[in-house]
């Protein structure tokens, strides 16, 4: 565990304190994420470098050398997001019984597979990408040691119209970060909804939801980490109420929610233009949404005690 881990009792038996805030910006977090970089997650590896976004920033192309219009060097956290492994380690930590199988139907790069496995359980994400699935099985050889797990992605389309005919078992925890609408596009195929129209997009998330929660086992936790997004006009499109809804309407009941406080990136290159503007205040938090299916005090006996032990 790291040195910077800060005492206390709440650290001591819960990993992390069980508050409805995580801040991503504090110093153990920070130092915690390092310990899991250095193991060798690159899961920004199997995408594009950057987003339009940062590139227009940037006043650069993908492919490019990295330079600013002032010339200076494009900073590391200016590139496609990455799923932040201390959080992902907390929510299996929290949710995911000894040993348990995940089902994650928006795999994207390595992180929450390669976490899984480290904490000993089985993981089965699905991408539609195979150049991402194929770097994903290429970090693992010189990730994961024998003892552990390996992570199981899989070919599959998670808003397909049944997931029976692609995994038909049950699994212990349904954790997954869908795609925030348009505003990272992964790739040009057409079952790809980042490249859809808004309203389509959550129609296929919906679905998605609904297909994986059947998959999910009676009395078990599902957790979604999402962000709102705007549109042209730069109204929020309430992507959080969109996955609240769709959880309910699968028989899945809201257990609760935390405000994940991120670094801060390139959020304050960003904000002065929209603030000024428009005073449209950056975004520098994402909802980690959390469901049970059946019952909480069951599906709390069938984790048990939260783990605490360090795999690094």
């Amino acid at each position: 565990m790291t040195k910077e881990k800060k005492s206390g009792s709440l650290y001591r038996d819960f990993f992390y304190p069980p508050f409805s805030v995580m801040d991503a910006r504090a110093g153990w977090w920070q130092s915690r994420k390092k310990e899991w970089i250095e193991i060798g997650l690159r899961s920004e590896e199997g995408r594009k470098p950057t987003i339009p976004s940062l590139e227009s920033i940037y006043k650069i192309k993908a492919g490019q050398a990295k330079q600013s219009v002032h010339g200076d060097t494009m900073p590391s956290w200016a590139t496609t997001s990455i799923f932040d492994p201390v959080l992902c380690e907390i929510l299996y930590r929290w949710f995911c019984p000894k040993g348990g199988h995940i089902l994650d139907p928006f795999a994207g790069g390595s992180v929450r597979g390669i976490v899984a496995s480290k904490l000993g359980h089985r993981y089965t994400g699905f991408d539609i990408r195979q150049e991402q699935i194929d770097e994903n099985k290429e970090q693992i050889k010189s990730v994961l040691s024998k003892p552990d797990p390996v992570p199981d992605w899989r070919l599959v389309d998670a808003c397909t119209k049944s997931l029976y005919k692609h995994f038909k078992g049950d699994v212990d925890l349904l954790l997954t970060c869908p795609p925030y609408g348009d505003l990272e596009v992964y790739s040009d195929l057409n079952e790809d909804i980042s490249t859809l129209p808004f309203d389509t997009f959550a129609g296929a998330l919906k679905h998605s939801i609904k297909q994986a929660s059947k998959r999910l086992k009676e009395n078990r936790f599902a957790v979604y980490v999402v962000s709102d997004i705007r549109d042209k006009e730069g109204n929020y499109l309430c992507l959080p109420d969109i996955v609240r809804s769709a959880g309910i309407e699968a028989g899945l009941k809201v257990h609760g929610e935390i405000v994940l406080l991120n670094a801060l990136g390139t959020l304050p290159l960003r904000v002065r233009g929209s603030f000024t503007k428009s005073r449209r205040f950056g975004r520098a938090h994402q909802n980690v949404i959390v469901f049970v299916k059946g019952d909480p005090r069951a599906a709390n006996e069938a984790i048990g005690a939260v783990e605490c032990n360090d795999p690094l």
